[in-house]
Parts: C-alpha cells; sequence; structure tokens
C-alpha cells in the first residue's frame, strides 16, 4: 500500500470531521473534542511537557486513512501507566529514557487508547505503517523510547502487533463494572452475598434518610452551572488529596470546552438536598460504554462518593443497556461493589542497542514482567 504521512502540531490543526471518522467504533476520549478541549485549555500544553506531533497516514489519492494521537515528551513524570518506571530507568542509568513520542490520552488513565483508521482498509497493515513512521520520527529526533499508555484491551491485533513490532509490554491492573445482563439493580444486589448485600443497603438507606436525592443528567439538558461546578468540585478533591501546592493537572478552560463541543457524550450524577446542589461526578458515554471521571462535594456524607459515583450511575447502567462501566483509576474498595479487575497493558520501544539492552537488564533486574523482551 502506498501511504504517506504527515505530523500535526496539535488537534486543532487537523479537520475535526477527518478525526473523528477515523474514532467512530473508538472510547469518546480518543474523539477530537476530547484532545482539542485538553491542547486548548493549556492543560496539555509544552510547557507542561507534551509537545502535540499527531501522526496521520494518508493513501496515495490523499486519503486519511489512519491517525495516531502523539506527543514528544523530555519527561515522563505523571504519565499514567508506567511514566514512573521510565522516570526511574532515566535516574538510574542516567540515559535519557524519558526524551520519547508518547502514545497517550494525557491525565486520563483509561485503557482505550488505539490507532485510528478508517473502517474499510487493512488495520494491521496500516497499523504497522504507522509503527514504522513511529521508528522513523525517533531515530530522526534521536529520541530514546516509544510509549502507548492504556492500550485498548478489546483489540488484541493491536497488542500482537506491537510486540512483532519490538514494543516490550508491562502489565498492570485496572478495574471495570460489566453488566452481566442484569434486569434491574435488585439483580446487581443479588450477585452479592447476603452480608455485602445487606451493607450496600444500608450505606443507600443512610444517604436517602438524609434526604439526599441523586439524579443522573445527560449533558446535552444539563444546565451550563453542572460544568462550572464539576471543576470547583474536581479543585476541591484534587486540594483534599494532592494539597494545594502542586498545581491541578486540568483546568476552568477544559470545563468550559467541554461544556461547549463534548456535552454530548457527557453525563453527571447530581446529590441534591432540596434545591442545594452539593455532590457531582462526571461521565463520559459512547455506544454501550460509560466512564466514570471526575467527582466532588460541597460537604462531606457518608457514603455519598458510593452513592453518586458507583450505585446510582450502575442503576443507570442497567436501565439504560450499558454493558461496561469504567469508574476512573485506582481503588481496591471497587472490588467490594461488584467491580472486577482486568489486565491493563502498556508498551515501550527502546531505540539504541545499548540502550535497549540496558533498560531490558534492568527489568528483568527488578522482577518486573515484561512480555516480548529478549
Amino acid at each position: 500500500m502506498a501511504i504517506h504521512f504527515r505530523t500535526f502540531p496539535g488537534a486543532a490543526a487537523i479537520d475535526p470531521d477527518v478525526w473523528n471518522d477515523l474514532a467512530v467504533s473508538a472510547s469518546p476520549l480518543m474523539e477530537w473534542e476530547y484532545y482539542h478541549a485538553l491542547e486548548a485549555s493549556g492543560a496539555v500544553s509544552e510547557e507542561r511537557g507534551y509537545r502535540p506531533t499527531h501522526l496521520v497516514a494518508y493513501s496515495a489519492d490523499n486519503l486519511p486513512i489512519g491517525l495516531v494521537p502523539l506527543y514528544e515528551r523530555d519527561r515522563a513524570w505523571v504519565e499514567f501507566g508506567d511514566g514512573g518506571l521510565i522516570e526511574f530507568l532515566t535516574e538510574f542509568t542516567g540515559l535519557p529514557f524519558n526524551r520519547g513520542l508518547v502514545g497517550t490520552l494525557p491525565f486520563t488513565p483509561v485503557p482505550g487508547y488505539q490507532f485510528l483508521h478508517r473502517p474499510d482498509i487493512d488495520a494491521d497493515l496500516v497499523t504497522r505503517l504507522l509503527l514504522q513512521y513511529i521508528d522513523h520520527l525517533c531515530v530522526t529526533k534521536n529520541l530514546a523510547t516509544a510509549r502507548i499508555y492504556f492500550v485498548d484491551p478489546t483489540i488484541p491485533q493491536l497488542h500482537s502487533t506491537l510486540l512483532q513490532q519490538g514494543y516490550v509490554a508491562l502489565r498492570s491492573t485496572y478495574y471495570l463494572w460489566f453488566n452481566h445482563e442484569y434486569r434491574g439493580f435488585e439483580d446487581y444486589l443479588r450477585s452479592f452475598k447476603s452480608s455485602r448485600r445487606t451493607k450496600i443497603k444500608r450505606e443507600l438507606r443512610s444517604v436517602d434518610e438524609l434526604g439526599i436525592d441523586i439524579e443522573m443528567i445527560d449533558g446535552m439538558r444539563a444546565p451550563d452551572a453542572l460544568y462550572d461546578d464539576i471543576y470547583d468540585m474536581y479543585l476541591r478533591t484534587w486540594i483534599k488529596h494532592m494539597g494545594p501546592g502542586i498545581r491541578p493537572f486540568l483546568n476552568q478552560g477544559f470545563f468550559d470546552l467541554l461544556g461547549q463541543s463534548f456535552r454530548h457524550r457527557c453525563c453527571f450524577s447530581v446529590a441534591r438536598s432540596g434545591p442545594e446542589r452539593f455532590g457531582l461526578a462526571l461521565f463520559y458515554h459512547k455506544d454501550r460504554a460509560l466512564y466514570g471521571r471526575y467527582w466532588g462535594c460541597y460537604r462531606e456524607v457518608p457514603f455519598l462518593h458510593f452513592a453518586t459515583c458507583y450505585y446510582h450511575p450502575i442503576a443507570y447502567a442497567i436501565r439504560h443497556g450499558y454493558k461496561v462501566m469504567d469508574p476512573g483509576f485506582g481503588g481496591d474498595h471497587k472490588l467490594i461493589r461488584g467491580y472486577e479487575t482486568v489486565p491493563v497493558y502498556h508498551y515501550v520501544k527502546f531505540y539504541g542497542e545499548r540502550q535497549r539492552r540496558v533498560a531490558l537488564s534492568v527489568l528483568k533486574q527488578m522482577g518486573i514482567y515484561a512480555s516480548g523482551a529478549t
């Protein structure tokens, strides 16, 4: 197949329709509007270590047939996936493993990253050609690594192609909720042992007895104020867990842009008591999948987080036929509420014979599982 390539310095430089035509079957977070919100708001920028280098493949008649969102990075800090490992390798060996091209959803640890392509082409062939061009970019730019994080688990051929092209697979775990053909919330509750079922009902009852109502509101009919409130609550949650001295990943502009151009993918779980809105969680949705992202509250209420972020969204997912819900990163407490552990894979390719040898040696000494390593 005769194709040629072009890199773009940001999502704004690419036609949104072109991008989204290639992302029809992808996670909503792979769509143009999401990347544009991150970049146009300045949450993702060169100042924060992200230089957009989005790669597009074109057919011989100049038709876009493949797209890989990429960032050139000179650091690996705050790369959800294995950025911490890359920083450690850099510091431990003195080799610049942190300088690389990174395929990622910045600040968004969701297992849904993929190479976008037209549905009527040979996806495996285009993926291999895109990966070969990534090799070319890394070699010509003297970059030490290519890093692909949170690869979509539903595309096994992408995983196998990455391994065939010399990438090392690093495994971590994640939690997802699966709709096992539940007919209603009571079916979900019956999937637990009696003691756990009783505790969940008690948690929900304790919230209900305080006169708190929780409602799921689709982003298209959500008032603009919800997009302001979710930023305020995101900020409160950030300060609670990270402290006021560390700059938040996201900003007001990002949430404003969600309200302007991404609200068709948003929905909110809203907790209120009378007219007072004091708890809020933001979700994204597409096809039969629901993605929980940000949460916050104006006052602490026992079990409000579980009710707003887990139980009511699960009931909503069952009613609307969603097959899977991603609750967000981390938290063993998800397991006792019906979420299941799933493997997640990140891929790293090391450039330069010496650098690859040193990196693989250190990984093996650390006992880190790395498939594809030779």
